[in-house]
């Protein structure tokens, strides 16, 4: 959401492109993941692991709705959108909005260059050991306050980047943050927790399913649509499309 209105004003006020406005949000909403975590996750005291998580997402959940409600405040009007618009492309008779088309292939590409980053870097390398076991890493010598400050900040600039395109093509108003949070929830459980390549096809298999039920069954059963395509996975594949058995 702050990303959103973020790319808005770029655009309203330093009549910035609006493909273009994510180049400012990425490093900008980086620095303030950094600071977040530093100075709100990094001071919890807790006894487990267990206990900090259960504590850090009171904390983020507590910071969500304040952000929500002061962003209400200030806000001059309900909601906000980018009118920006691309020709068409027509192929057979179906058409293609090409807006759409190219914010798809910057989110494969992001989603890309995220992949190799934790496949092939040092840090992302510790990112993936942290996870999987931090006592582990923690043995052979990796810097876990650092490497959290690091993932937080790239998971707050890719979120906010996200709000960047999603302005250009929704309506976007300050309470939008917990319904896209269950949303993407979902697109990572239908993928498989872990793979990266999992939660982009799980958004695309989730949004065509949301997109044909909306067509031929009522925008009302988009919700419930959601949900029973994600309980049906589980129930066949509960790891995920693309992940695997622990």
């Amino acid at each position: 959401m702050l990303g959103a209105i973020t790319a808005y004003g770029l655009f309203k006020f330093l009549h910035f492109p609006p493909l273009l406005t994510a180049v400012v949000v990425f490093p900008l909403f980086l620095l303030i993941g950094f600071l977040f975590e530093r100075w709100l996750l990094r001071p919890i005291k807790a006894d487990s692991q267990h206990e900090f998580l259960i504590a850090s997402i009171l904390v983020t959940l507590g910071a969500s709705l304040t952000i929500e409600d002061v962003t209400f405040f200030l806000l001059e009007q309900a909601s906000i959108s980018i009118p920006f618009s691309l020709p068409s492309l027509k192929w057979r008779g179906i058409v293609i909005p090409s807006i759409r088309l190219i914010i798809l292939g910057i989110i494969v590409c992001l989603t890309l260059l995220v992949h190799f980053y934790l496949k092939h870097s040092f840090t992302g390398k510790a990112m993936r050991a942290i996870t999987q076991n931090r006592e582990g890493a923690l043995v052979v010598g990796v810097n876990i306050s650092r490497i959290a400050m690091v993932t937080f900040g790239i998971g707050t600039a890719l979120a906010a980047t996200a709000g960047a395109f999603y302005v250009i093509l929704f309506a976007v108003t300050p309470s939008i943050g917990i319904p896209l949070t269950v949303r993407y929830l979902s697109i990572v459980v239908l993928g498989g927790l872990g793979s990266l390549m999992g939660s982009l096809l799980g958004g695309i298999i989730l949004g065509l399913t949301e997109a044909i039920t909306s067509f031929y069954v009522g925008g009302h059963w988009v919700p419930a649509s959601s949900f029973f395509l994600l309980i049906l996975v589980l129930l066949i594949r509960p790891q995920g499309l693309l992940g695997y058995k622990s």
